[in-house]
Order: structure tokens, then sequence, then C-alpha cells
């Protein structure tokens, strides 16, 4: 019974440190041109039959190499996507893809469009919530202000929400 007792203790104990280094967005000064980035984000996502809210990495270079990880309570990584001129890899848990097409099919966003998205380019428009780029099976709404950075992809499927904690871009 004693054992047991400690044990419990002691995995409430570090499950509650998981939630202790979580970082507080900093205020992100936006680039007119983002050419490369690199973040940490909190991720939260109800995607199709998807659910998920934690922590992610990030980085992208304009315009065909993307690496995001995204990371469970206690650290490790459960999802992880390299996307680089030459190859691609998705690896989730056992699954892992070499196809871009597995990553489309999923999400029904083309990894081109996601890395646009994420970058702010293509048909970015300002409408009176703001910047957004509408899709055609889903809409990118972006807050980029002082006080919070993030962008949501809204769509029939769901909504993926990133907001950005701490970003660097263009090399800086």
């Amino acid at each position: 019974m004693k054992k047991g007792l400690v044990w419990l203790c002691l995995l409430l104990l570090l499950s509650g440190c998981s939630f202790l280094t979580r970082k507080t967005a900093l205020p992100i000064e936006w680039p007119k041109t983002i050419d490369s980035m690199e973040a940490l984000c909190d991720l939260n996502m109800a995607w199709k039959d998807m659910h998920y809210s934690g922590s992610m990495s990030l980085r992208v270079a304009y315009p065909d190499a993307m690496q995001m990880e995204v990371y469970g309570p206690f650290g490790e990584t459960i999802v992880y996507l390299k996307k680089t001129p030459q190859t691609f890899l998705l690896a989730a848990g056992d699954e892992k893809y070499v196809n871009e097409k597995a990553f489309e099919e999923r999400f029904d966003i083309s990894l081109k469009d996601f890395i646009d998205d994420l970058t702010l380019r293509g048909p970015v428009r300002e409408g009176p919530g703001g910047l957004f780029v509408q899709r055609a099976r889903y809409r990118v709404v972006y807050n980029l202000g002082e006080r919070e950075s993030k962008s949501c992809w809204e769509g029939i499927e769901g909504r993926i929400c990133i907001t950005f904690l701490e970003a660097r871009f263009n090399g800086e």
C-alpha cells in the first residue's frame, strides 16, 4: 500500500513539473518579409480526429524547408516533421512517412501552402479582424500583436492555432 502511494505521489510530482517549465510569450516584432524563422510555440489543435495542446519548436527556411517537433508533457518528441528540397519525413509514434502526400492527406493542407502561411506569403489580406489568408478549404487568421502572436488555421475540419512564444527571423 505504501509503495503504491509513493509511486502515485512521484507521478503527480513529475506531471506537475512539466507545467512549471511553460513559457510566457515575449513581444515579437514581425518583419515585413520572412525568409527564415526559428520559433518556440504552443500548439492547440482540434483538427479531424486529432486533438492536442502542448509545446512545439519550428524552423522554416522559405520557400521549401521546414522542421517541426511537437513535444509531449514530459518533453519527449511525439511528432517530428522535416522537409528539405530533397527529402521529407513525418514521424508520429511508430508511423513514418517519406512522402508529402501523407501530410496533405492528414490535414487537407498542401505543405507548400503551409510554409507560405507560416511566412506570411501568398494572398495575405487585411480585414476587420486583422490579417488573413483565404484558401479553398480553410482560412488562416493572424494575430501578430505585441501581447500575443498567433496564427490559426480554421476550416471545416477544425482549428489549428500556433501561439509564438519566442521567434527569430532572417538569421537574427
